[in-house]
């Protein structure tokens, strides 16, 4: 999994910790802790440049007041290893519950069979989420009152995991035997970093050649905290670790103080890399980034690991803020989006319409609805999703078939006069199904509207 995939994760993972929000995120700094504040959404991909990201903030820890430690910081863009020690732990994205590595390989497996409260309230929620993993779940963290799950992915390094709690009442949660889930998703094990600081990811910088034989490595440093758009240029150490078949660079940021906003921002000039001062060439061994778990291979036998060019997204996905509304009206197209397992459309409608509603914001979407008005009343409604239910794949409306039109770039069935429309058209596939209805306009206003559809990006 590349660095921008972490950040983009990162960015959409609800923590087991977290309560419900309702302020806005100026008020969310708390006496002498933070609170940790993140969309409950599934993840996806996205595919950019890892120098791009440097100064991206992706919500592993929205910086607040945070105690900070005496860690000698590299003067300027380069500094030697720092004397201090890592805290030796992982947890999902380097934050929230942690656990030393040995965990993972001393626990027994299939912990969602035993006869338990938490394991029957793990499988209630597995029933629910269909993209989770079915089995091979094992217990990385235990008390009277919390239990955490963590399962492997068939494909790439990220895990799943899903925590439970009982003792606390959580509105909507799913529960089983007193138990209830506190939070699921993806998990990317990474080091914690000590106090006042946060892990950061690091790929080699491309300006300068790598060289086994070299004491010094010439590294971008990417920060997966909210950091306000600014650089971690200054505030970065690191830590290194030799053995004989490996060296170790583990990057960590010192965190900024006071409430960051989560942005991106592409400085005008490339910033310069940061320089790891090594006690000995890495040689023939492997140069590993200590950040992530298991450390991902950035060398090996002395050249430079040639990680795979990422699928390019689809050339018909569109930013969400190209969705009429998107920017202004109530809900969020992008939210729906990532949380679904099917293709998602929005309108791009002329100036005087405006949008009226979305929904389809939660852990697992299965349908997502929209609603839209015209300067005369005119009215647009978009259904996607599991409409039919029971897993069915046709359930066409009623009224006259009058051949066919698009919605977006998929061909589907016009109907004219169903019940409460003017206009109906209707798109069904094992997958899911797509619905537009449409009242007060022309049937050519109509069909004019919905093959302007487009898909919101993942």
């Amino acid at each position: 999994m590349s660095d921008d995939e972490r950040i983009e994760t990162a960015l959409r993972r609800r923590p087991a910790d977290e309560r419900e929000y309702g302020e806005p995120l100026a008020a969310l700094v708390e006496g002498e802790g933070v609170q940790r504040v993140r969309p409950v959404i599934r993840p996806r991909s996205r595919t950019d440049g890892l120098r791009a990201l440097a100064g991206v903030g992706a919500v592993l820890v929205l910086a607040g007041a945070l105690i900070r430690v005496a860690l000698p910081l590299g003067s300027g863009t380069s500094g030697s290893p720092t004397p201090f020690q890592p805290t030796g732990l992982i947890g999902c994205w380097g934050n929230g519950i942690s656990f030393p590595p040995s965990v993972l390989t001393s626990a027994k497996a299939n912990a969602e069979t035993a006869d338990t409260g938490a394991a029957a309230a793990l499988r209630a929620d597995l029933a629910q989420e269909l993209d989770m993993p079915a089995s091979g779940w094992t217990i990385v963290s235990q008390s009277d009152s919390q239990v955490m799950f963590i399962a492997g992915l068939t494909t790439g390094s990220d895990r799943a995991e899903v925590t439970v709690q009982r003792g606390t009442s959580l509105s909507g949660a799913v529960t089983a035997d007193g138990w209830q889930v506190a939070g699921s998703g993806s998990c990317q094990l990474m080091a914690v970093a000590p106090a006042g600081y946060t892990t950061g990811t690091w790929g080699l910088d491309p300006s300068v050649p790598y060289s086994a034989s070299a004491t010094e490595i010439d590294i971008d440093v990417a920060e997966l905290a909210c950091s306000s758009g600014r650089s971690p240029q200054g505030r970065i150490v690191t830590h290194v670790d030799y053995s004989q078949t490996a060296v170790s660079v583990t990057a960590f940021v010192l965190s900024l103080l006071g409430p960051q906003t989560c942005q991106l921002t592409i400085p005008a000039t490339p910033e310069p890399p940061y320089v790891v001062h090594l006690d000995q060439p890495v040689g023939s061994r492997d140069l590993v980034d200590g950040g992530t778990w298991p450390p991902p291979a950035i060398a090996h036998g002395g050249e430079v690991v040639v990680v795979p060019t990422p699928t390019a997204q689809p050339s018909n996905w569109h930013q969400p803020i190209d969705c009429s509304g998107e920017a202004d009206g109530p809900g969020s197209f992008k939210a729906a989006s990532m949380s679904a397992p099917f293709d998602v459309y929005c309108a791009v409608l002329p100036v005087g319409w405006q949008r009226e509603s979305v929904s389809g914001e939660g852990r697992v979407v299965t349908t997502v609805t929209a609603s839209y008005t015209g300067p005369s009343g005119q009215t647009l409604t978009l259904s996607e999703g599991d409409l039919c239910g029971a897993g069915q794949s046709a359930c066409a409306p009623a009224g006259t078939s009058t051949g066919t039109a698009m919605f977006g770039d998929l061909e589907g069935q016009l109907f004219e006069g169903p019940g409460g429309a003017d206009f109906t058209l209707y798109v069904g596939t094992a997958k899911a199904t797509w619905e537009a209805i449409g009242t007060g306009m022309s049937l050519e206003t109509f069909k004019a509207l919905t093959a302007a559809l487009i898909i919101v990006g993942k």
